[in-house]
């Protein structure tokens, strides 16, 4: 009750965090709470101005501005040879060890219903919503389990690789097709790695006799709901008005605060993070064969969540439906797509 006993599983002063999307939003966030607790930050997006301005703060809200170290990269992180580049200059930067601590946040939505959406366009949120993640994971993962000789040296602080999805991997939305299976795509390859690790975490506890990894490594997925910025403002321009019903208990919450919320969770060592009371209601729903937080409060939240929607499907199909039978066929601009005989 009075903090006895609190371990923190997030420790990042004196760390180096590499977070992608650092030029916007979640990640600016993150990247600025990140230097005011005393870590070395570099990030990655594509536009240069942005991840100048973004250093900049960086430098300004540092915890310790004569110790901290800062930097960005420009890269393309659809590109698996770019992310490659960034984790070796990231590596080259940091004095030959590679980052700690990586927060994969690039990415866009593109809403729409999903026969509106043309496919090159579909494509390309695979490819910056899954792609840009999977990709870094990977050339992440590389560096960090590549076995080194074996050692009776001091245990190496945990690595932390963590992911951004988004509640809509628990819980579709009409209008999200597009963006919504890559975003399923990532809580998938996430839950797939939080078991492989182990098998190098196992191997770790035996680096005394046998080559194993650097440093054991945790994964984490964070899962907002929708987030002021940028991008958010772009989404509402061309989002349908359908799903801009469905999602009104959604209220968007500012990127400091999802950092804030974020960062929280991870020093009390979560794996499925989601920032507000809905977003904790649609993962109890679909917690299925993901590692709990905490098996007691999961199960008892899961018991809850399916209560709860065994009314909320019914009651999203009902107004899709009923959508339809007021307004006919309307594609994401409103526009009439009513198709007439030939």
């Amino acid at each position: 009750m009075f903090g006895f006993g609190y371990k923190n599983e997030f420790p990042v002063e004196g760390r180096t965090v590499l977070i992608t999307g650092g030029s916007d939003g979640m990640g600016r966030a993150l990247a600025v709470q990140l230097a005011g607790k005393g870590a070395h930050v570099v990030v990655v997006a594509r536009t240069i101005s942005k991840l100048q301005s973004t250093v900049d703060e960086l430098k300004h809200k540092a915890l310790n501005s004569m110790k901290q170290r800062f930097s960005y990269i420009s890269a393309d992180l659809t590109d698996a040879a770019e992310c490659d580049r960034v984790v070796a200059e990231v590596t080259s930067w940091n004095d030959g060890s590679a980052p700690d601590i990586v927060f994969c946040c690039a990415g866009f939505c593109h809403p729409g219903f999903f026969v509106d959406v043309p496919l090159s366009v579909q494509r390309q949120q695979m490819d910056t919503v899954y792609w840009t993640a999977a990709n870094m994971a990977h050339a992440t993962l590389r560096n960090w389990l590549a076995p080194v000789p074996p050692s009776g040296q001091m245990k190496n602080p945990r690595r932390h690789l963590i992911f951004t999805c988004s509640t809509l991997a628990f819980t579709p939305i009409a209008g999200y097709g597009p963006y919504s299976p890559a975003k399923a795509a990532i809580r998938s390859l996430s839950d797939t790695l939080s078991q492989e690790i182990e098998m190098y975490n196992g191997a770790y506890t035996q680096r005394h006799r046998n080559p194993a990894p650097a440093a054991d490594v945790k994964i984490h997925t964070v899962f907002p709901m929708g987030i002021l910025s940028p991008g958010f403002d772009n989404e509402q321009k061309i989002k349908p008005e359908l799903t801009k019903m469905l999602e009104e208990s959604d209220k968007p919450q500012t990127p400091e605060e999802v950092a804030q919320i974020t960062l929280s969770a991870l020093e009390r060592g979560e794996y499925l993070i989601t920032t507000m009371f809905v977003g904790h209601i649609m993962k109890g729903s679909a917690l299925g064969p993901s590692p709990r937080n905490a098996i007691v409060r999961d199960t008892l939240l899961s018991w809850l969540s399916n209560l709860v929607f065994l009314q909320v499907i019914p009651d999203l199909r009902n107004k899709a439906f009923n959508w339809g039978k007021a307004n006919g066929l309307l594609n994401s601009q409103g526009q009439d797509q009513t198709v007439s005989s030939p």
